[in-house]
């Protein structure tokens, strides 16, 4: 097609478009379509139950701003539950839903943030024989109609929106509410929207001539809108709707935003203290990096959107992968080019693509100048087929005013017949509708109020006809009178007579049903009587069962008490299996329930309970000594007088092997102190006759010997130096004295380790030394053992020791029990600071000196 031939028939869709009788209907988004979602009558709760999922085109809420959509936009997002719904009988029959006494629902198209949209049948077109009496509602949502201001301030909004009477936006007719309920009217439309369309040709786009066409009709939309001071604000195209006679259509101008070159647009006596733009709401991925971040809208934020609608149009990609333009801007994206479009194509694309609002084209206007080129060849024909026309309509006027009369007639009959047809299509389902209500025969109260008002409706559509009625009503009533008689067949009295007064309602008595009731009558006499007879059996049957009672009372006494006890014994065997969640707490209870059944066996029980929990806790310790503790308590204080328990010792090393300190910090182990805290750090050992040693870890530093001198008071005059450096310049008669306080509060042995308990510690059994111990080394820009270090600091051997070796040299006693210094000092050249490094000491205090404590496993 040349693109003359173009434009003659882009021209007579336009005439075509302006004629009578042009009817749209809207279908929906790809899931709620006319044949996606049953009519209302079947749908009763109208909102689906589940939301569709988000994308990256939904619409978002902007920091202080609240969500919205307009027709269609809503489709991608998230539904919000509404405030009605048209109620529903026992039986499935629907009760209409009419609003403001006009609007008749009739199927749901789709929910979105702001409410949810219906096709209604609008009463009044239907009254004025319109060729299609259907509009789109859209019901706001409970957010929405909560506030003060929000009818107000909308209203102001849709009236805004109607001003823009353009062929490619969509058109709404009204906003109004009623009682809670606030909606708006909008055209129907037919077709799809563009995000779907851009979904089904994902990755390859829209045939060129196609995506022309409508990159035509959506700019020329925004063109209009911009001409009176609108921006769209949220241009995306799941906010574009492809009719399937008229083109592109854009939605969700209701809630725009309106500019002026000062920003703002602040018209007299509109002002609210809430403002429709305080709803706006914005979709990263097609939002300019202005609007991100918060300024006000301008035209150049519409041409931003455009240029990634138009992207996706040819290319079915968005042009930054739906990353927003701050975003994209951060990872320096840029628009991959599309190959199908010229070089002036492209350019004019890529400008509307700019990040910064002064690089961007100004405007939409400009934009489509600088991508379809220049028009004025074609307003050109225009003008010439304008003329060609004019001088046709002049030939024919005189022809056309001679058929005036024949075309009203024409018309008048037509419009006659129409009225006629949808009259009688309007009867024929109403009386489809009480057909199958009668053929369900439920008889509920809700049926027979689905019915009546079904009925009602018919007699108002068709008073002429008496006889249906009156032969539906006389149906009814023998529908009752043969439930009557059943209920009756089945001595179900009450029910019968329920039948009978219902049936009345609906016709007058016949003598079938006087017939029933004198039957009921003779019925309930002969009910009494027997009634009578059969409670003085029973009273003569409930004395026999009395003794028969009695007698089986005290045979289950004596089960009772057995059950009992061997409920409790249940409960405490529950109570007893071993694992760390053993529910304690619950002993005395429990013995509390034996004594007051058996005295002298829940005495008895006791032992055998401590028996139980000392084999259990032995087990426990050896896996995670830390976490028996608590238990051990808590059984020393529910059975106090158990002496098994009140016996029993936790040794918190006793669940380590030897030699697995060197695997890291969860194989230490440290004693508990009587006052809460806690001992030294600690390693197990394979000790000189592989026998496990518990060792310390680290040297005592002078933060751990400070809790002895603390605790005693015994270190007046020594000044001990930094709090992380191990404890020296002290004689061993301290070390020692700090020992025996050791030992006093934890219950165990603390000692110096000797000379080849050390010397197996220290060398990890023969292992490779550390390299970074603390000794004397200079050499180069190298230089070691100027000063001491922490007693934490440095690596740990294979036995997990830390500084075993330079540092400060370590007190031990050797076979002959006489005090020695092993493992070298700071001081100690490193070629001779070694673990074979040892000198007999004197025992007095220096500051190369200190200790490690030491004890035997249990």
């Amino acid at each position: 097609m040349n693109d003359k031939t173009r434009i003659v028939k882009k021209a007579g869709e336009s005439l075509s478009a302006c004629g009578d009788g042009d009817v749209t209907v809207f279908v929906g988004h790809e899931n709620t379509g006319v044949n996606d979602h049953p009519p209302v009558a079947s749908n009763p709760g109208l909102i689906p139950s589940a939301a569709t999922e988000f994308t990256a085109d939904a619409t978002v809420i902007q920091p202080e701003r609240r969500a919205h959509a307009e027709y269609g936009e809503g489709f991608s997002g998230n539904p919000e539950p509404m405030q009605f719904a048209p109620s529903t009988s026992e039986t499935g029959a629907v009760t209409k839903t009419i609003i403001k006494g006009r609007f008749e629902l009739d199927k749901l198209l789709g929910v979105g943030g702001m409410g949810a949209v219906y096709k209604a049948l609008d009463r009044r077109k239907l009254e004025a024989s319109d060729s299609d009496p259907y509009v789109a509602i859209k019901l706001l949502n409970e957010d929405f109609q909560k506030h003060p201001d929000a009818f107000i301030s909308l209203q102001r909004e849709a009236r805004k929106s109607q001003t823009l009477a353009h062929p490619n936006i969509v058109t709404v007719y009204d906003f109004d509410r009623e009682a809670d309920r606030v909606f708006m009217t909008m055209e129907f439309l037919e077709g799809a929207p563009l995000d779907k369309l851009l979904r089904e040709n994902a990755g390859v786009g829209l045939e060129y001539e196609k995506a022309c066409a409508i990159l035509r009709d959506i700019s020329q939309a925004l063109i209009y809108a911009h001409s009176h001071r609108i921006v769209h604000s949220d241009f995306k195209p799941g906010n574009i709707f492809v009719t399937q006679k008229k083109g592109a259509k854009v939605i969700d101008f209701g809630i725009a935003r309106a500019v002026t070159e000062g920003g703002l647009a602040s018209q007299a006596g509109e002002k609210t203290l809430f403002d429709a733009s305080t709803l706006g709401a914005l979709t990263p991925a097609y939002a300019s990096l202005e609007m991100l971040k918060g300024g006000e809208p301008q035209p150049s934020d519409d041409v931003y959107a455009l240029g990634c609608v138009a992207y996706e149009l040819f290319s079915g990609r968005h042009p930054f992968d739906k990353q927003p333009a701050d975003k994209a801007q951060s990872q320096k994206l840029r628009p991959k080019r599309i190959r199908s479009l010229s070089r002036r194509q492209w350019r004019a694309l890529e400008s509307a693509l700019a990040f910064n609002r002064d690089e961007r084209t100004a405007t939409v206007e400009q934009f489509t100048q600088k991508f379809f080129g220049s028009n004025r060849w074609k307003w050109t024909f225009g003008g010439l087929f304008v003329a060609l026309v004019a001088v046709g309509i002049t030939a024919y006027t005189h022809q056309e005013q001679e058929n005036v009369a024949e075309q009203q007639r024409v018309k008048q009959e037509l419009e006659q017949k129409l009225e006629r047809e949808l009259l009688l299509s309007r009867i024929t389902d109403k009386r489809k509708a009480i057909d199958r209500l009668v053929e369900l025969s439920v008889l509920t109260p809700a049926w027979e109020k689905d019915l009546r008002a079904e009925l009602q409706e018919y007699v108002i559509l068709n008073p002429e006809d008496s006889s249906y009625p009156e032969n539906i009503r006389r149906h009814v009533y023998e529908l009752f009178v043969s439930a009557a008689t059943g209920q009756l067949n089945l001595g179900n009295l009450d029910q019968a007579d329920d039948m009978l007064t219902r049936g009345t309602e609906w016709h007058d008595e016949t003598g079938e049903a006087e017939a029933i009731k004198s039957q009921v009558a003779i019925e309930r006499e002969a009910l009494r009587q027997r009634l009578e007879a059969e409670r003085i059996a029973a009273e003569r049957e409930a004395e026999r069962l009395r003794q028969q009672e009695l007698a089986e009372q005290r045979r289950q006494a004596a089960l009772e008490e057995q059950r009992k006890i061997d409920a409790v014994l249940d409960d405490l065997e529950m109570t007893l299996r071993c694992d760390y969640q053993m529910p304690l707490s619950a002993i005395p209870s429990q013995l509390d329930r034996l004594a007051a059944v058996d005295q002298s066996k829940a005495q008895k029980i006791r032992p055998v309970i401590a028996d139980e929990l000392t084999s259990c806790l032995t087990r426990l310790a050896d896996s995670s000594p830390l976490r028996t503790e608590p238990l051990l308590q808590q059984a020393r204080t529910v059975l106090p007088e158990q002496q098994p328990l009140q016996n029993f010792k936790l040794d918190f090393c006793g669940h380590l092997q030897p030699g697995s300190g060197g695997r890291g910090d969860r194989y230490t182990c440290a004693d508990r102190l009587a006052d809460g805290g806690w001992s030294p750090p600690m390693v197990v050992v394979r000790g000189d006759t592989h026998k496990a040693l518990v060792v310390g870890k680290y040297e005592v530093s002078n933060a751990e010997f400070k809790q002895f001198c603390n605790a005693t008071g015994r270190c007046e005059g020594l000044e001990l130096g930094d709090d992380s450096i191990p404890v020296n310049s002290i004689p061993v008669s301290h070390a020692e004295e700090y020992l025996e306080w050791l030992s006093a509060q934890t219950g165990y042995d603390y000692r110096l380790p000797s000379e080849r308990e050390w010397f197996a510690a220290a060398s990890a059994n023969g292992r490779v030394a550390v390299q970074d111990r603390n000794c004397y080394l200079k050499f180069g820009g190298i230089e070691k053992g100027a000063e001491l270090v922490a007693a934490r600091a440095g690596s740990a051997n294979g036995f997990g020791l830390v500084n075993a070796v330079g540092n400060v040299q370590e007190w031990v006693i050797d076979a002959d029990g006489r005090l020695m210094a092993a493992g070298g000092s700071r001081e100690d050249a490193m070629s001779r600071c070694l673990a074979t490094t040892k000198r007999f000491h004197s025992g007095d205090a220096d500051s190369l000196t200190g200790f490690r404590i030491a004890r035997t496993l249990d």
